[in-house]
């Protein structure tokens, strides 16, 4: 890591500025070449005019400000520099800089190198790009949680429990003579409480992908029963085609929608009915496989009445994430109730009910989404396997104490890999890093 990296941080386009980062070793010898001055006060913003050391021509008049090590983003010597939002300047500066002896930089690695030299864990590192890409404002607020070191503390402290454990127990093992049996009824004790503890954070733990990426909704019905209308309804624009020509919409077809500080992708499917019609028939199909793999489901019926295909695929559903919905209403009022299910009466066409659907909405995607702690799918992998092998440890009544410790170092190994405590191998810090923009 002593070779020096630049980037472009701002998004590619015409803006009021762009923002250029290098760092590394070299960057106070590349930032007196660029600007022809000794040296730069750090943390200080200097106006300069930048200059092509090849011609000596003046490319821009920039803001910049240089960070000294360790006191930066990255650990590392830092500069960025302000310039004018034109993509040839920002790519220019980028080409001297790299003339000077930087490197363009990888994906992630601004990240990467903060993780590196012990500015953030692996958890903070990895909520950074999940902070860039959020699509709500909930996101936000969820992700700055762990970006602030909560989720880090809760596994620190775990962490710590296990080695105090591990230690009290290979004492016993390296110097037998000296010090005294751990009884058993104490190593189970400090077992159960931390099992209690990990059972805890995952009774409260929510998926991070779902509140980065939205939660998806799917609509489904028989055919004519206003499926489109109400999917229309509820984005508050026409974006499906109406009609009351049976198997209009023969696909699935999707949006996103904004509401409550959540992000949802909504998704209104072709109406389910028995034909023989090749390409309507497999619209139906993906609309039923749609059931399993959504996060909330609005099964749509008439106000006129629900016949027995329609009961059926209702039984199907799991109902603390469906959401029955009686359309129509204003053409006569629904004979019949759906139970266990939520029901919500509303009219497609006068908008009357939708102010209560919503509202159901939320109250799903808040119990199904809001939580203390929040992990990627390979962070409750690992805290899962961790919990696995302490349950295994706790297990082993008939055998003796000291052969617990492989289960409990496992266990330890597995939370210190979601902090990125231990060494790990650079292809899976490549992993986590890929998908971060250039110059982050």
């Amino acid at each position: 890591m002593n070779d020096t990296i630049v980037a472009i941080a701002t998004p590619y386009g015409y803006s009021a500025i762009s923002v250029i980062r290098v760092s590394g070793d070299s960057v106070l010898p590349i930032a007196r070449k660029l600007f022809s001055i000794e040296d730069l006060e750090p943390r200080k913003a200097h106006y300069l005019l930048l200059r092509d050391p090849a011609s000596g021509n003046v490319l821009d008049d920039v803001i910049a400000i240089y960070y000294k090590s360790p006191r930066s983003y990255t650990g590392e010597d830092m500069l960025e520099i302000f310039a004018h939002g034109n993509p040839l300047i920002a790519r220019r500066i980028v080409d001297i800089i790299i003339s000077l002896g930087a490197r363009q930089a990888e994906r992630g690695e601004f990240t990467k190198r903060a993780f590196l030299h012990g500015k953030m864990d692996l958890v903070q590192a990895a909520t950074i790009n999940n902070i860039i890409n959020a699509r709500s404002e909930r996101a936000i607020y969820a992700l700055r949680n762990r970006m602030e070191g909560h989720l880090s503390r809760e596994l620190t402290n775990l962490r710590e429990k296990l080695l105090d454990l591990l230690k009290e127990i290979e004492a016993r093992i390296d110097f037998e003579d000296d010090v005294p049996d751990i009884p058993r009824e104490k190593v189970n004790r400090r077992l159960d409480e931390i099992i209690a503890l990990i059972e805890d954070m995952l009774e409260s733990a929510r998926p991070m992908e779902k509140v980065v990426e939205g939660i998806s909704i799917v609509i489904l019905g028989k055919v004519n029963v206003g499926k489109s209308s109400v999917f229309n309804r509820l984005l508050g624009f026409d974006r499906a085609i109406v009609s009351s020509r049976e198997g209009t919409t023969r696909d699935y077809i999707s949006e996103n929608l904004q509401m409550g500080g959540f992000m949802f992708r909504v998704i209104d499917t072709a109406g389910i009915r028995e034909t023989e019609d090749y390409i309507e028939k497999m619209g139906i199909e993906r609309s039923l496989a749609l059931r399993e793999s959504s996060d909330i489901i609005l099964f749509v019926a008439s106000a006129e009445g629900i016949d027995k295909r329609e009961k059926e695929l209702i039984s199907k559903l799991p109902p603390p994430r469906t959401i029955v919905v009686i359309n129509k209403s204003d053409i006569r009022e629904a004979e019949f109730s759906v139970e266990p299910f939520k029901t919500v009466k509303v009219s497609a066409r006068t908008g009357e009910g939708f102010d209560r659907l919503r509202d159901e909405i939320l109250r799903i995607a808040q119990e199904m989404f809001s939580g203390d702690f929040y992990f990627s799918t390979g962070e409750l992998n690992l805290l899962n396997e961790a919990l696995k092998q302490l349950k295994t440890a706790r297990q082993m009544e008939e055998f003796p104490i000291d052969m617990t410790t492989y289960h409990i170092r496992s266990a330890a190994l597995s939370i210190a890999s979601i902090l990125g405590i231990e060494d790990l191998p650079e292809e899976v810090l490549d992993r986590v890093f890929r998908d971060f923009c250039i110059g982050k």
